[in-house]
């Protein structure tokens, strides 16, 4: 089990503002499911699983292109906001743009209207592109680690 945490090290650093990140970010997650649980009535585990969605979507992807390219960056005096405005940029642009474009494209490519469409349901494509993203970002980064291995051995 080591050998495998040994390995993601090279791919994956935590430190104390990714700590911080994610407790504030559970404590607004958690705020936002009481709020709407609260005055509703609909059960609380519907709206922790739309906000579960939500952050897989919408902020996972960008977070983790952004630990293992940009895990350095800063704007402000304030890494933890740095971090959290460009994981949601990050997502919002290899998440949510090719989710859109692949939904206005896939009628016009299968010659038919939106409604025959099903075979594919939504979900299963924002999955599909998720494990995608997460996929090619982890394979760069993993050719970049040999690279750089191989040209630290040649010298």
């Amino acid at each position: 089990m080591n050998n495998y945490l040994k390995y993601l090290d090279d791919f994956l650093t935590f430190d104390e503002d990714d700590r911080k990140l994610w407790i504030r970010m559970g404590g607004v997650l958690a705020l936002i499911v009481l709020l709407f649980s609260v005055f509703t009535t609909t059960s609380v585990f519907y709206y922790l699983e739309r906000v579960l969605i939500a952050v897989m979507v919408i902020f996972l992807p960008g977070y983790l292109i952004m630990k293992l390219f940009l895990d350095k960056i800063s704007f402000s005096d304030n890494r933890v906001a740095d971090k959290i405005i460009v994981s949601f940029a990050i997502s919002v642009v290899v998440m949510v743009v090719p989710y859109f474009l692949t939904t206005y494209l896939r009628p016009y490519a299968f010659n038919t209207d939106e409604e025959g469409m099903e075979a594919l349901s939504r979900t299963h494509e924002v999955v599909l592109l998720l494990l995608l993203v997460v996929v090619i970002a982890f394979g760069v980064k993993f050719y970049q680690n040999k690279k750089n291995k191989a040209a630290a051995g040649n010298k």
